[in-house]
């Protein structure tokens, strides 16, 4: 039995052993196949088209609006940084696209770095570990490809959305290494943005299309607006300001609606160190911004994000209002008359003054501005007087017309009584809030035209003339937009640097000799001293320094030579328009109603071809024509209707 047993277990010891060498042996050929699997996957390929998820744009607001600095492309895996070079992408961004389309002379206004053909191309390329620029140089690895581009160029246009500057389009050509393997050249573009075609009917009839450029908002990275930057960003139906009985000029008519618009407020600290003496800046834009997307008017031109720089807020801590205006409620219009915007802004304005009530300084309340919105700050100020300390605009203009109701096609014009908003008691001058030279001639403005820009650089060419007839000389200076920002900030700045403590000394005109209407405000905003200007300003000083007095006379009109009479002041004066283009053939220096409608009859036979809406380009029809005509008529005197002489044939025309 013992034997047996030793046996049985030497069986046993031979049976476990060859056991445990099988599975020694089985676990070692399961290791060795685990390592060749991995190894397998560490050298499989992917194409990029599988491995970009998402593609964004990075950028900041330059003088022409939101431009792309850098491009940040999204990969499903971290990426590998030794093994990433420019060489390996082709990109996409609005320079490089415009430039293709219509070539370096039509897209480029000045080359900065006078390399002419890299604007908006790859001039660095690295790793992050997160969607943004790196001034280390990134990461040794991370999910993100950041391709920062040249910047170095102004833009010869304006009015640019920064749903279109913002594009950007990105293609890997090259190889390169991620976690799980070797990424390959994919075989398409990935980008942000889409392009549609939009038909447009011109003045003549002729229709031309365009290309219409749209970056997805989601997918645009402006640092200067994130959630730390003070910015506080309202969108209709999430924060708009809502607006009640605010007058149109345009329709007679109250409206009630949402407002949207972007407020910057320094942070607790800064309110309260500096509490009581925090200034107040309203800025409004340009008609090309209108939308209802309050980015739009926060991205198109420099002023806000100037106004809320460091620089400037450590000197100058301020609250910035920035509304945004819809196309459908235009703020002012180029006959001098001013929507629902106008009260809607003043009802703002007051609601911010009210909630920041002893943190601010009344006394130094400011407007800033470019075209529509700084011809609806020049309006304000005559609204309420010396409510503003100071307003810095650009390429804007108004001017002095009574028969405002006339023009506006019988809409009546805002006065206290319909507007009590606007004119809400502050400054109030009933008896000549009208006379809007008069009402601004103790004012602080510092204006800034083009000389290819014939409306504002007309009427302040008129206004300059009229306060001359009033002994008062309004400071003026031209210059080259081109000089250096030093040598504009010293011409600027001697310019004003004059004895402004009589009536009409506070006014200062500076004249860029070239450029467009909208170049203005691309050249304007490169300058710095306007708001070092600004932040000078006080309330008390317009009241200390008075109105010219002369200018509450009636307007007694010009000599044979043409020179404004003796004593003469702007009280009932119809000033002459101006139009982009030049001068009106029908609203002259001190028009008449009755003039104007004989003007119109006489243009009957061509109502087809009269241009209804500049913007569209839509026209009258004939019954359309006549019909406001008719309405204009129906608005004159008894005695000036005697005076139109071609009465009959406006009749014959309505049969």
């Amino acid at each position: 039995m013992e034997e047996n047993f030793m046996k049985l277990n030497c069986k046993k010891k031979l049976y476990f052993g060859i056991m445990t060498l099988f599975l020694a042996g089985m676990g070692f050929s399961t290791i060795s196949v685990a390592k060749a699997t991995n190894k397998s996957k560490i050298s499989k390929s992917i194409s990029a088209d599988s491995a970009i998820v998402n593609v964004k744009s990075y950028g900041f607001v330059d003088l022409e609006g939101a431009k792309t600095s850098a491009i940040i492309v999204e990969y499903n895996q971290n990426i590998k940084s030794d093994s990433v070079d420019k060489n390996d992408y082709e990109i996409t961004d609005y320079v490089i696209y415009t430039e293709k389309k219509d070539g370096f002379e039509k897209t480029i206004e000045i080359d900065k770095d006078s390399i002419k053909g890299n604007e908006g191309q790859i001039t660095r390329i690295y790793v992050n570990d997160n969607p943004e620029i790196s001034k280390n140089g990134g990461t040794k690895e991370g999910k993100y490809i950041i391709i920062e581009v040249n910047t170095e160029y102004m833009l010869m246009g304006q009015n640019l959305s920064y749903t279109s500057t913002m594009m950007a389009g990105v293609k890997q050509i090259g190889e390169i290494t991620g976690k799980n393997g070797k990424i390959t050249a994919g075989t398409k573009e990935v980008s942000n943005y889409t392009l549609s075609e939009e038909t447009q009917t011109r003045k003549s009839g002729e229709t031309a299309t365009k290309t219409v450029i749209t970056a997805d908002k989601n997918k645009i990275i402006l640092p200067e607006f994130d959630k730390n930057s003070g910015w506080k960003i309202h969108y209709i139906g999430n924060g708009g300001f809502k607006a009640t009985k605010a007058y149109s000029e345009y329709t007679g008519k109250y409206e009630d609606f949402e407002m949207p618009y972007a407020i910057y407020v320094p942070n607790k600290e800064v309110l309260e160190k500096n509490k009581g003496n925090i200034s107040v800046v309203l800025h409004m834009e340009h008609a090309g911004a209108n939308d209802t997307d309050p980015m739009a008017s926060l991205t198109s031109s420099k002023a806000a994000v100037k106004a809320a720089s460091k620089e400037i807020q450590e000197k100058n801590p301020a609250i910035i209002i920035v509304p945004q205006v819809e196309e459908s409620r235009r703020s002012t219009n180029d006959v001098v008359s001013s929507s629902e915007a106008n009260t809607a802004i003043w009802e703002l304005l007051d609601s911010v003054l009210t909630e920041y009530r002893g943190y601010i300084n009344e006394s130094r309340i400011y407007g800033t501005g470019q075209s529509m919105g700084g011809m609806l700050l020049l309006n304000m100020a005559a609204q309420r007087d010396n409510f503003f300390a100071g307003i810095a605009i650009l390429g804007s203009q108004w001017s002095n017309n009574y028969n405002k109701e006339f023009q506006n096609n019988g809409a009546p014009a805002r006065s206290p009584e319909n507007d009590p908003i606007s004119f809400n008691g502050f400054g109030l001058d009933k008896k000549n809030y009208q006379n809007w030279y008069y009402m601004i001639s103790d004012d602080n403005v510092l204006v800034h035209t083009a000389a290819d820009d014939l409306m504002a650089t007309s009427l302040w060419k008129a206004i300059q003339e009229y306060f001359k007839a009033a002994g008062i000389e309004i400071a003026h200076d031209e210059w080259d937009p081109y000089l250096s920002v030093e040598e504009q900030n010293k011409i600027d700045r001697k310019m004003t640097a004059h004895d402004n403590t009589k009536p009409g000394t506070g006014i200062n005109w500076g004249e860029f000799s070239k450029g467009s209407h909208m170049s203005t405000w691309k050249y304007g905003y490169q300058v710095d001293y306007p708001f070092e200007w600004l932040f000078e300003q006080r309330r008390e000083t317009a009241k200390t320094r008075g109105k010219v007095e002369q200018l509450k006379n009636k307007w007694l009109g010009r000599d044979k030579d043409g020179n404004i009479k003796k004593g003469s002041g702007t009280a009932g004066l119809n000033t002459a328009q101006y139009t982009p283009t030049g001068k009106s053939d029908t609203y002259t220096e001190n028009w008449k109603p009755y003039d104007v409608v004989n003007k119109l009859i006489n243009d009957i036979p061509n109502a087809e071809k009269i241009v209804l809406n500049k913007r569209t380009g839509e026209t009258y029809t004939k019954k359309s024509y006549v019909e406001m005509v008719r309405k204009l008529y129906n608005l004159l005197s008894k005695e000036d209707k005697k005076k139109v002489k071609n009465y009959n044939e406006l009749v014959k025309a309505e049969k």
